[in-house]
């Protein structure tokens, strides 16, 4: 078998010449048309990177020889890649919360921040104690010596106040 060199123009005269057939030939042999532009494409550049190129007899048969080898490759590779790949449920949601999301979120805790501001001195520390220190109500009656049940009043004013100034219904 004899072999030649051809130069760039050559094979890319060789190449435009059978480009669509071999396009048509791929995509018949991946089922893809997308992949098998990219398997053209690779045809290409394998013959440009060859030296000389054997087969001098059939040319455009070299070339096709060389596109359903890289199109069998490709079906080995995405055979074996299919095998041990796990499909992902297209619902799944990212567990980032996104941009806007994000954007709501702080709005809505500078509201809460400004409406615990807001507050009169002793349901704001009522508020804290319960909600940041998590203490219990007694604990709280204990602490600012009021009575449970005031603790309770401030605790409902507190809560009222911020629902109203976030722009929820307080029932």
């Amino acid at each position: 078998m004899s072999s030649i060199c051809l130069n760039n123009d050559q094979i890319t005269r060789l190449f435009h010449d059978h480009r669509e057939a071999i396009i048509i030939f791929l995509t018949q042999k991946v089922h893809c048309p997308t992949t098998a532009q990219d398997l053209s494409q690779e045809t290409y550049l394998r013959l440009l990177r060859q030296e000389s190129v054997p087969h001098t007899d059939n040319l455009a048969g070299y070339l096709y020889r060389t596109a359903e080898r890289l199109a069998i490759d490709f079906l080995r590779y995405d055979q074996r890649i299919g095998k041990h790949s796990i499909k992902l449920d297209e619902n799944l949601e990212c567990p980032q919360i996104q941009p806007e999301a994000g954007a709501i979120l702080r709005q809505q805790c500078e509201l809460l921040i400004d409406a615990i501001a807001a507050l009169p001195c002793q349901c704001r520390h009522v508020l804290l104690l319960r909600k940041i220190d998590e203490l219990s109500y007694a604990e709280i009656a204990t602490q600012l010596n009021i009575s449970e049940k005031t603790v309770q009043r401030h605790l409902v004013k507190a809560m009222m106040h911020c629902h109203r100034r976030l722009g929820h219904n307080a029932y």
